[in-house]
């Protein structure tokens, strides 16, 4: 009978279970990274070697000429940026007004907290739909204003909720002693409690931020201004105008009307576009992970 270098024995079972979670383990990494390599070859490759399907390994003809497309092209540009400051504002806001209003109905002192609970667990299963929350934002005058991807999303429920979880393990005798020294509930939330819950306040944080980055639902029926898009919105209408425009473009190739021509093409410039809206993510998520999952499991333990 095997051993391990601990001196654990391995028995058959203990073998063909570890070899069934490695195979399982290959097939979700699989079906992870394909989709990301998928879009790196294309996005490397010849527009034109796409619609003659001659991609499959490896870039064809390598170039940089999407991105290069991607950067040249103004309204791609823009949008990046509109993006770019939306997912901050959000995070900001978000982290801010969720720890704010956790703390306060943590506090027992907090005259019909529970009432407030209460309501604020309704909208979780509860919501007006799409045509009263339009009229809603038109009265409030939050449609074509980049304020309609900031004040709506400020509180998220379920995000109170874990935070809340959080706030309840804190020692009451923390903010009983810095009560006695005079300090105010500001103070003990700013200079206590968010310190000590970085675990919960980063998880939230990379929620609300890869929520804001990639939502295009907000723009698509509440911003009509071009110069207000996000990159995720400009990304959902290329994806859909790319289709026609591959079938006509496969067409030509067929006929061959575009033998031997190269560049771009808006499908090449489609995977281009979707690699430069996940870069930022990537980056991110890397320096969050550890919060994140300390978070996610003592939020979890603790609700």
């Amino acid at each position: 009978m095997r051993k391990k270098p601990n001196g654990i024995r391995l028995t058959a079972e203990d073998r063909v279970v570890n070899t069934i979670s490695v195979l399982i383990a290959l097939f979700v990494l699989l079906v992870t990274v394909y989709p990301i390599y998928y879009c790196i070859i294309y996005a490397f490759s010849d527009g034109n070697a796409s619609m003659v399907h001659q991609i499959y390994f490896a870039p064809v003809m390598f170039t940089l000429d999407n991105f290069k497309a991607v950067v040249e092209d103004a309204m791609l540009v823009n949008s990046f940026m509109i993006s770019v400051a939306r997912t901050v504002l959000a995070v900001i806001t978000g982290v801010a007004f969720t720890a704010y209003t956790a703390y306060g109905l943590t506090r027992r002192e907090l005259v019909g907290r529970r009432v407030y609970s209460l309501i604020a667990m309704f909208t979780m299963y509860f919501g007006g739909g799409v045509i009263p929350t339009y009229l809603l934002y038109r009265d409030i005058g939050l449609i074509n204003h980049f304020s309609v991807y900031i004040l709506p999303g400020m509180l998220s429920v379920y995000n109170m909720l874990l935070v809340m979880a959080f706030f309840r393990d804190i020692p009451d005798s923390l903010i009983e002693s810095a009560k006695l020294d005079g300090a105010s509930e500001f103070t003990i939330l700013c200079r206590i409690v968010v310190p000590l819950s970085t675990p919960i306040l980063a998880t939230i944080a990379l929620f609300v931020g890869v929520g804001a980055w990639n939502d295009w639902y907000t723009a698509a029926y509440f911003i009509n201004d071009q110069k207000l898009m996000p990159m995720s919105t400009i990304l959902m209408r290329l994806v859909s105008a790319a289709e026609a425009s591959k079938k006509a473009q496969e067409a030509a190739v067929a006929a061959g009307v575009n033998a031997g021509q190269t560049g771009p093409t808006s499908a090449s410039i489609r995977y281009a576009t979707m690699l430069v809206s996940i870069f930022p993510v990537m980056c991110v998520y890397p320096f969050v992970q550890k919060y994140f999952v300390k978070g996610i499991m003592i939020g979890a333990i603790k609700a």
